[in-house]
Protein backbone atom coordinates (compact mmCIF):
# COMPACT_ATOMS: atom_id res chain seq x y z
CA UNK A 1 0.00 0.00 0.00
CA UNK A 2 1.28 3.59 -0.92
CA UNK A 3 1.33 6.29 1.28
CA UNK A 4 1.68 9.90 0.81
CA UNK A 5 5.54 10.11 1.09
CA UNK A 6 5.79 7.20 -1.45
CA UNK A 7 3.17 8.16 -3.94
CA UNK A 8 4.21 7.93 -7.64
CA UNK A 9 1.83 8.40 -10.62
CA UNK A 10 2.56 6.79 -14.35
CA UNK A 11 3.45 9.76 -16.61
CA UNK A 12 3.40 9.25 -20.53
CA UNK A 13 6.86 10.97 -21.95
CA UNK A 14 7.36 10.16 -25.71
CA UNK A 15 4.60 7.66 -26.03
CA UNK A 16 5.84 4.95 -23.32
CA UNK A 17 4.60 5.45 -19.13
CA UNK A 18 7.27 6.47 -16.85
CA UNK A 19 6.83 6.05 -13.16
CA UNK A 20 7.88 9.35 -11.37
CA UNK A 21 6.87 11.34 -8.21
CA UNK A 22 4.00 13.57 -7.41
CA UNK A 23 6.48 16.73 -7.52
CA UNK A 24 7.71 15.46 -10.83
CA UNK A 25 4.69 15.01 -12.25
CA UNK A 26 3.91 18.54 -10.84
CA UNK A 27 7.01 20.60 -12.78
CA UNK A 28 8.08 18.72 -15.47
CA UNK A 29 4.88 16.91 -17.11
CA UNK A 30 2.19 19.43 -16.32
CA UNK A 31 0.46 18.85 -19.44
CA UNK A 32 0.79 14.86 -20.45
CA UNK A 33 -1.60 12.22 -19.81
CA UNK A 34 -1.02 11.04 -16.39
CA UNK A 35 -2.67 7.68 -15.01
CA UNK A 36 -2.74 6.08 -11.86
CA UNK A 37 0.28 3.13 -11.18
CA UNK A 38 -2.16 0.68 -9.36
CA UNK A 39 -5.48 1.01 -11.74
CA UNK A 40 -4.42 2.80 -14.97
CA UNK A 41 -7.23 5.33 -14.26
CA UNK A 42 -6.72 8.71 -16.00
CA UNK A 43 -5.43 10.75 -12.49
CA UNK A 44 -4.74 14.55 -11.66
CA UNK A 45 -1.82 15.69 -9.19
CA UNK A 46 -3.59 18.43 -6.14
CA UNK A 47 -2.40 20.00 -3.55
CA UNK A 48 -0.73 23.14 -2.97
CA UNK A 49 1.18 25.15 -5.24
CA UNK A 50 3.49 26.76 -4.01
CA UNK A 51 6.36 25.70 -1.61
CA UNK A 52 6.65 22.53 0.01
CA UNK A 53 3.27 21.75 0.37
CA UNK A 54 1.35 18.28 0.22
CA UNK A 55 0.66 16.59 -3.02
CA UNK A 56 -1.64 13.79 -3.55
CA UNK A 57 -3.02 11.81 -6.16
CA UNK A 58 -6.77 12.12 -7.50
CA UNK A 59 -8.71 9.74 -9.93
CA UNK A 60 -10.82 12.20 -12.11
CA UNK A 61 -13.66 9.22 -11.92
CA UNK A 62 -13.30 7.04 -9.06
CA UNK A 63 -12.86 3.44 -8.74
CA UNK A 64 -13.92 1.08 -6.44
CA UNK A 65 -11.16 -1.15 -7.10
CA UNK A 66 -7.94 0.67 -6.52
CA UNK A 67 -6.01 0.22 -3.17
CA UNK A 68 -5.03 3.95 -3.89
CA UNK A 69 -7.99 5.22 -2.97
CA UNK A 70 -8.92 3.53 0.18
CA UNK A 71 -12.00 5.52 1.23
CA UNK A 72 -13.74 4.05 -1.65
CA UNK A 73 -11.57 0.31 -2.12
CA UNK A 74 -14.32 -2.24 -1.96
CA UNK A 75 -11.08 -4.60 -1.11
CA UNK A 76 -10.67 -6.04 -4.61
CA UNK A 77 -8.64 -4.53 -7.26
CA UNK A 78 -9.76 -4.59 -10.43
CA UNK A 79 -8.34 -2.13 -13.86
CA UNK A 80 -10.14 1.08 -14.12
CA UNK A 81 -13.15 0.82 -16.11
CA UNK A 82 -11.51 3.90 -18.48
CA UNK A 83 -8.07 2.17 -17.97
CA UNK A 84 -5.42 4.20 -20.23
CA UNK A 85 -2.93 2.13 -22.48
Amino acid sequence: MLIDREQTCEVKVEEVWRTASLAEVRGLYTMAPKRCPACHGQVIVAGIYIGAGSLKLQHRRVHTGCPIKLETYTGTPSPHPQALA
